[in-house]
Parts: structure tokens; C-alpha cells; sequence
């Protein structure tokens, strides 16, 4: 859903008019042509407020409120609970308890409150970021929505974009919270919320994960608990016959599928689970076969597709129109090609399990960074005086191979945490002066991006390393990436989708466990596994870690519509002057001789970027 509203001074502008003129297609704007200013509208005719697609809206003396996302109250009172939409109840909440209304709230949701009596405007979004919310402060007061890009267009704003913004691109394949691609935009992290009043603009926390570093294992309790939170999530996404499940055959999939079929089968009349799963004729990339087992165990209603070049023709523009900033995540391919199919087949509502390993412990890079962090606790004189010195000796490429891991494992010790996590990033291990055009490698700072890393990394400075990673996973690999990609591809295949493993109940689960029993020794995710052993397959149980990878470069080298359509792309970004050519010369060839997903990965980036510049208005970036 994007949304568009306004709020200035005085007299306030009636921001929920525009947002019915925006999803009717109208172009909001901070006077919108015959709209009174609020309070005189409120009192003379408020039946606009009754219809806005897509959100649940209120008006309430001089309380107006908009609402959307799956939102839950983890502890309403009585008003609220007698409150007949979602955005009643948080007018009603916001009476009574002022700002600490929205500690009660739980689900999805982004929400816009305006105060017309005190010219006050509030805005917030879900503990893990399900929803967005983008804001600019102007001149006149605050401009918001749910669309960077619509924000950015209106009147209340000068589009232009952030060149910042597609270095941050160019690094971490997506522009983290807050920043965002257009100047003077900014989004909110998850667990936040804005303040506009005064004429000042405050971002605070309204929630805060308080991790349980150390505490006696419990685990029966715990594994009981799991269960039932897993299940009640499922049954609050309300599934019907029209309800399916993303089904990869991984741990979380499987226990997404698990739970929707164990409540399907508890319905009246029983009912077989529906799931929908992606092959893609490539063996390192294919799971069907485990998606097949978790279908099999479960008794599910499979449906199977395999993806092939062509979809990736086929789906490059579109998911290049989709997204309101560059996204280079290629696995939307997959999730949007998945999402067309069940749609297809009559399933308007996806369970997906994304989540699962950035709360329990389940990237692999957990258990790497404890290796590198050796290194940290090595005296400093030591350090410096001698290891660095004769690890500079040893050649990057050829010699001996264990001294060039002695020599890798020290580069790598040596980068901070959390620039660390980034450091396998195509920009960064090929360096700016290498990759980025002179002009515009002088218009950024590279090392903003790392200050936006570092403050998420370091809120929680009492936590462990693995906490302090899996909080830092919340915001750039979960909000940022993983749920901007299913959540869009979804809304692009006219699907909805929920998210059952990132419920309140799962997640307060995963915060009281200590990181010794999310990862014992080096195994990843053993309380989960253990917790799970006699639900899942032995097989899933126990299969490594694979992902929802797309064969892209692989089939780069072999499918020539799709090289027709991304060497042009490459070719057209040249003329922009962000990269330069000889780079992207020597990218192609590296990538037709060399590692098929290395290289791949960084072609579909930059072709992808280029792809949304035509489409979004980008003569700024020329």
C-alpha cells in the first residue's frame, strides 16, 4: 500500500483528504483544490474520512488517525477495545495513555496520528518492520507516507535524488533506514517513532529488545512455548482456503507450512495446507526435493515451478518499476514469479517464514565472526609490532595456501565489527577508486554508511556479539532487505502476505533464550533444531544451509535474451557517470570467465539500477 498525507501550520492541512486523493489518483498536495483546513472540514462534512483503500482511518474531535498493516494490542483498554476500527482504537489509545499508547501495540502496522489542537504529528511503524513509513520535514511542517518515491513528488517536496543514497546502493544492495534515495527523505527503523510538533522533528525508540545473555536452560519449557506461538501465529493470520505457504524446504518454510497444515487440518470441514515452491533446474540451486519431503510429511497441497530465463526477462521491468528505491536483491525473482503462480492458482494470501534465522540464530556468519574475534582479544603490541607486519609479506594471490589464509584471516580481524559483516560487499573488496566514477565517488562520503551500521550495531552495548549481530540482522537483513523484497513482490503479484515467524510471541520467545543455547559450539540454530525435532523431517532437520538463490549468472553465460537485455542495461549506465566503464568492461569479462554468482550478483545489482533510474524519473542522476 502507498500512502500520502500532509500535516503543516497553521492552519493544518486536511491530511487525510489527500490521502483519499492520493489512492484515487489524485496528486496530493498541502492545499488540496476545495479542501477546508481541518477543523472547519471535521465539523461540516466529515464523510470523507469513510472510505481509504488500504487503511483503516478515524477522526475524533481534533484527533485524526490512520492506520494500516495487521496490527494487535498486547494489553488494550477497555475504550480501545470497544473502539470499532483499528484506527479508532489508537485514537482512543493515544487519550488515555499520550504516547505510550504505542508500547502496547504488536503486528504490523505504520501509523500517522495528527493533534490539529496542538499541531502535533506522530508517526510510527511495527517492532520489526514489516510496514514504512517515509517523512520530510518542510518549511510549512511535515510531509509523510508510506512511499519514499510519492513523498518525494509531492508538492511538499523537491524530488531530487540522494546521491548518497546510491552509494549506500552500491554497498549494501539496498538503502538502509533512514536514509533513502531522495534528498531530504528519510524512513523510520523499525521499533521507532516520529514527532512533529513545535516546528521540531524528534526520532525516538518505542521498544527495545532486552536479550537474556546467561540463565539455566528451560529447555521443555521453551520448546512448548515455541510451538504454541508459532501455531497461535499462524491461526491470528486468519488462513482460509485461499491461504497458501512459501515453501522452500528449509527450516523455516517448513515450520510455516507445518503449522498452517496442522490448522487446516483442525478446521471445519478439514482441509489439506496449500504451498507453492520455485525450482530452478540447476542442481546447487534446486531444493525441491526438500520442499517435496516437507510437502509429503505435512500432507500439503503442493503446487511446483520451475523458473527460467525467460521469467527473468520477463520480470526485470517489472520488479525494476515495483520497488520505490534500487533493490538488487535477485532473489525477488523467484518470490515474485512464486507469488504469480499462487495467485494463479486461487491463493490470495502467502504465509512466508522469513525470519527464523535472524532471531534464532541461523546465518553462518554468527558462528564466523567468533573466529575473527579471536584475533581482538591477541595483545595489541602483538598485534601491531608483529603479526600485522608479517602478514603484509605474504602475496594475496599465489605461495602457499595456509599463509595466505594466515594473511586473509588478518585482513579480515582487523575491520571492526560491524563494517566487517559488510566487507565481502563488491564495492568494498574492489575498492571505490577502482569501481566508482571520480565525480561521483568526490559527491559521497563512503563512510557514512558505516556510521548508520555502527549505530544500530552498538544500541544494545550490553549484549553479546551474537545479540548484538541478530539486532543489527532485524534492521538491514529482515526490514531493509528480506521483507522490502517478499512484501513488494507479493503486493507487485496482487498477493498478500504475512509473516508468522516474526509474531510478538516468537519473537519475546527467541529474546529469552542466552546465545549459548541459540548456537552451541558451532552449530547453528540448536535450540530451534532440538525444538523442532519430531515436527520436522529428519532430512530438513539436518540439511545444510541453502537460501532461495536465483541462478542468475549462470544462465547470463548461456541465454542470450537475457544477456541482450542486461549488457544493454550495463551499457546505458555508463552514461551516467556512477560507475566506471572500464569497471564494468572488466566485470563482464571477469564474470564470462570467471565465478558464475560472484560476479553474477554484482551485474544484476548495476543492471538493476540502471533498470529503476529509467523508470522513476532519474535526470538528477545524469
Amino acid at each position: 500500500m502507498k500512502t500520502l498525507g500532509y500535516a503543516g501550520a497553521p492552519p493544518a492541512a486536511g491530511f487525510l483528504e489527500q490521502w483519499r486523493q492520493y489512492r484515487t489518483g489524485i496528486a496530493g498536495s498541502s492545499n488540496p483544490p476545495g479542501a477546508a483546513p481541518v477543523a472547519a472540514e471535521m465539523a461540516t462534512d466529515p464523510s470523507w474520512l469513510a472510505s481509504i483503500a488500504g487503511a483503516s482511518v478515524a477522526q475524533q474531535g481534533g484527533l485524526l488517525a490512520a492506520v494500516s498493516g495487521d496490527l494487535r494490542w498486547n494489553a488494550a483498554p477497555g475504550p480501545v477495545q470497544a473502539a470499532h476500527s483499528q484506527a479508532g482504537a489508537v485514537l482512543a489509545a493515544y487519550e488515555l495513555l499520550g504516547d505510550g499508547f504505542l508500547s502496547r501495540l504488536e503486528g504490523s502496522f505504520a501509523i500517522a496520528l495528527v493533534d490539529v489542537t496542538k499541531r502535533r504529528v506522530l508517526l510510527a511503524i511495527d517492532r520489526m518492520g514489516v510496514e514504512r513509513m517515509t517523512y520530510a520535514s518542510t518549511a510549512a511542517g511535515i510531509a509523510f507516507g508510506t512511499s519514499a518515491e510519492q513523498l518525494a513528488r509531492s508538492p511538499a517536496c523537491r524530488f531530487m535524488l540522494n546521491q548518497q543514497g546510491l552509494y549506500d546502493f552500491l554497498l549494501m544492495h539496498m538503502i538502509p533506514a533512514p536514509h533513502t534515495i531522495y534528498q531530504g527523505v528519510q524512513k523510520l527503523r523499525p521499533g521507532t517513532f516520529a514527532v512533529h510538533a513545535d516546528g521540531k522533528l524528534t526520532v525516538q525508540r518505542y521498544w527495545t529488545p532486552e536479550f537474556v545473555e546467561r540463565g539455566a536452560n528451560a529447555f521443555p519449557q521453551w520448546k512448548q512455548e515455541l510451538h504454541d506461538g508459532l501455531r497461535a501465529a499462524v491461526v491470528s493470520c486468519a488462513p482460509d482456503e485461499h491461504t497458501g505457504a512459501f515453501l522452500s524446504g528449509g527450516l523455516d518454510s517448513s515450520s510455516v507450512a507445518g503449522m498452517l497444515s496442522s490448522v487446516c487440518q483442525a478446521a471445519s470441514p478439514p482441509r489439506r495446507a496449500r504451498t507453492v515452491s520455485m525450482g530452478f533446474g540447476v542442481e546447487s540451486y534446486d531444493e525441491l526435493q526438500y520442499a517435496r519431503i516437507a510437502s509429503k510429511h505435512f500432507n500439503c497441497d503442493p503446487f511446483e515451478y520451475n523458473v527460467t530465463p525467460d521469467d527473468i526477462v520477463t520480470a526485470f521491468p517489472l520488479i525494476a518499476q515495483a520497488y520505490d528505491e534500487p533493490f538488487g536483491n535477485s532473489s525477488a525473482v523467484p518470490t515474485y514469479i512464486c507469488a504469480l503462480r499462487a495467485r494463479e492458482q486461487g491463493i490470495t494470501h502467502l504465509l512466508a517464514g522469513d525470519g527464523g534465522d535472524e532471531i534464532f540464530g541461523g546465518n553462518e556468519r554468527y558462528v564466523r565472526q567468533r573466529v575473527f574475534e579471536v584475533y581482538g582479544r591477541v595483545p595489541a603490541l602483538l598485534r601491531k609490532g608483529l603479526l600485522e607486519p608479517l602478514s603484509r609479506l605474504i602475496p594475496p594471490e599465489g605461495g602457499l595456501t595456509p599463509l595466505r589464509k594466515i594473511r586473509s584471516y588478518i585482513d579480515q580481524a582487523r575491520i571492526p565489527l560491524p563494517e566487517r559483516l559488510e566487507s565481502w560487499n563488491f564495492i568494498y573488496r574492489t575498492g571505490a577508486d577502482v569501481m566508482l566514477d571520480p565525480q561521483f565517488q568526490k559527491s559521497v562520503d563512503p563512510r557514512s554508511s558505516f556510521a548508520v551500521m555502527d549505530e544500530v550495531y552498538h544500541a544494545l552495548p550490553d549484549s553479546s556479539m551474537l545479540h548484538k549481530m541478530l539486532f543489527y540482522d532485524w534492521h538491514f537483513t529482515l526490514s531493509d532487505n528480506d521483507l522490502r523484497k517478499v512484501g513488494t513482490m507479493c503486493e507487485l503479484a496482487g498477493v498478500k502476505v504475512s509473516y508468522p515467524m516474526l509474531d510478538q510471541r516468537v519473537v519475546d520467545l527467541s529474546v529469552r533464550i542466552p546465545p549459548d543455547s541459540k548456537i552451541e559450539g558451532m552449530e547453528l540454530r540448536s535450540f530451534y533444531k532440538k525444538a523442532m525435532t519430531g515436527f520436522l523431517p529428519e532430512a530438513i532437520l539436518n540439511k545444510s544451509k541453502h537460501g532461495f538463490g536465483l541462478p542468475f549468472g549462470t544462465w547470463l553465460k548461456t541465454h542470450k535474451p537475457l544477456g541482450d537485455l542486461i549488457y544493454a542495461e550495463l551499457h546505458d549506465l555508463k552514461q551516467r557517470h556512477i560507475v566506471r566503464s572500464g569497471f564494468l568492461d572488466q566485470l563482464i569479462d571477469d564474470h564470462r570467465s570467471g565465478h558464475d554468482s560472484y560476479f553474477g550478483y554484482a551485474i544484476w545489482d548495476l543492471a538493476m539500477l540502471e533498470a529503476w533510474l529509467k523508470r522513476h524519473g532519474s535526470a538528477a542522476a545524469r
